[in-house]
């Protein structure tokens, strides 16, 4: 039977059995009615409000159709039955604000998905959070990059004076300290309420009593969404629901929008960085083609060499990027299995030994056979490796050294890989895993490179729970390492 004609049946028959019970078993006494009419009303609120009312009405018809009613017993009936009747339209009403409620949240979850104008979504929800509780006023705050002040970002029903206070001072603010740990906090009057920085103020905007809702992203909270009462009240359950859910939305439009603006930001990187060895190898090309036949063989064969080192580099940038778009697009635990770091290391460095050997650099190896083994990707796990020892043997000179070694440290395996190279600037540091991010002795020095290898060590390591720890020293060399934990994808 399909799915609606069986539901049709049960609320068909269920409707007949309680009619009966309502009609026949109800009326012949006042106490049974008085029971009986709570089981109504949950119905009714459960069900639907105009089906509960109408077996109230059946009930009360049956009663006065008796040939001999028993008038207290009718005015008792009578009595139980309306009360559950307003209980009934008091679950209507209910019903039809949860109902509003919804394609409000139905609403603003559309337009997040439909707009990457963070400003314009945020609009919405401050003006939705508004409607929806019935306040005086709404606004959203986020927390700045200094985590010592709240900046508004959007707000609805607020006096420019008001809104011209500037940043809110975290340290300076009762109320959003308390949010900032995670509370929801409601001022009953904004008068007389402790937590409110600014009483008077509040009363000149014509503000009695506040909701304040946390922005969580990520575990940590980073703003504030908050509606303004123009009257004394207590935000029930519902509007607590509400602006919480509207809280919510609010963090998926942020995150929406970064990600839109990263994307656009790796994309400019990447056609910058392309576009120069693209360019070098066309001019070289254009020039040889122009000027082939009067050119002399050694200048012809510089001209191709140059062509061949810019397409060398535009292919490890390629690989680079597909290495750094397979890391972050693939699911952590694929392809998992038990990793031997000791023997990835051997395997590695055995493979880079003539790139060290050609630059005149030492590479050791000291690798304990008795390291617990780790879980992970062995292909990744095997790239951060690489990286790390071609990067170390990349920006050593001539007759420095390259040592590459794991050892066990309590519940972690450590991977470390150390030089005596150029050594990267210190004020460089905190760049070192941002995307095509060279360091200004690398570039000075000619040493060529995509700047994707450490930010592909970042992805693989924080996709595997494990911490990279970078110490240098420019001019003296560089120690990287990886920190793995044990029996952990």
């Amino acid at each position: 039977m399909p799915e609606w004609r069986t539901g049709t049946a049960l609320w068909a028959g269920g409707t007949g059995v309680a009619w009966v019970a309502t009609t026949v078993w109800a009326v012949r006494s006042p106490a049974a009615v008085v029971l009986y009419s709570p089981v109504v009303a949950c119905g009714a609120s459960l069900v639907s409000p105009w089906y509960g009312a109408a077996l109230c009405v059946a009930s009360l018809v049956a009663m006065c159709a008796t040939p001999q009613p028993d008038r207290a017993a009718a005015v008792a009936a009578a009595l139980a039955l309306v009360a559950v009747s307003g209980a009934a339209i008091h679950a209507g009403q209910r019903q039809r604000s949860e109902q509003a409620d919804f394609a409000r949240i139905i609403s603003v979850v559309q337009r997040v998905s439909a707009s990457l104008d963070a400003s314009e979504v945020l609009s919405a929800i401050v003006s939705t959070a508004r409607d929806a509780t019935g306040a005086k006023a709404s606004s959203l705050r986020l927390l700045a990059p200094d985590e010592r002040t709240l900046v508004v970002r959007a707000a609805e029903g607020l006096s420019k004076a008001y809104m011209d206070k500037g940043p809110v001072d975290v340290r300076r603010s009762p109320i959003d300290r308390k949010v900032l740990a995670g509370e929801i906090v409601q001022i009953r009057n904004a008068a007389i309420d402790p937590l409110v920085q600014y009483p008077d103020q509040a009363r000149e905007e014509g503000i009695a009593s506040l909701l304040c809702v946390p922005l969580r992203q990520k575990g940590k909270v980073v703003g504030v969404l908050r509606v303004y009462s123009g009257r004394p009240r207590y935000f029930g359950p519902r509007a607590v629901r509400m602006v919480t859910a509207l809280a919510a939305q609010a963090v998926t439009a942020l995150r929406h929008a970064e990600l839109h603006q990263t994307a656009l930001t790796f994309m400019r990187k990447v056609a910058h960085e392309l576009r120069a060895p693209l360019a070098a190898v066309s001019t070289n090309l254009k020039v040889l083609l122009e000027n082939g036949t009067h050119a002399s063989d050694e200048n012809r064969m510089k001209m191709l060499q140059r062509a061949d080192r810019r397409v060398v580099l535009l292919l490890e940038t390629v690989n680079d990027l597909l290495s750094l778009s397979r890391a972050r697009l693939q699911k952590p635990a694929e392809d998992a299995t038990e990793v031997r770091l000791e023997g990835v290391l051997r395997s590695v460095t055995s493979l880079m030994r003539p790139q060290a050997e050609e630059s005149g650099v030492a590479l050791g190896v000291e690798a304990e056979a008795d390291a617990p083994a780790i879980v992970g990707n062995p292909h990744e796990i095997e790239e951060l490796v690489s990286n790390l020892v071609s990067n170390a043997i990349k920006y050593t000179p001539h007759g420095g050294r390259v040592t590459a070694s794991v050892e066990p440290q309590g519940e972690a395996v450590v991977v470390r890989v150390a030089d005596t190279g150029i050594g990267i600037p210190q004020d460089e540091l905190p760049r070192l895993f941002d995307e095509f991010h060279r360091c200004s002795n690398a570039r000075r020095s000619d040493i060529e490179g995509t700047g994707l290898g450490m930010v592909i060590v970042k992805t693989i390591a924080d996709r595997h729970r494990a911490a990279v720890h970078v110490a240098s020293d420019e001019g003296k060399g560089t120690v990287v390492e990886v920190s793995f934990p044990v029996g952990q994808a």
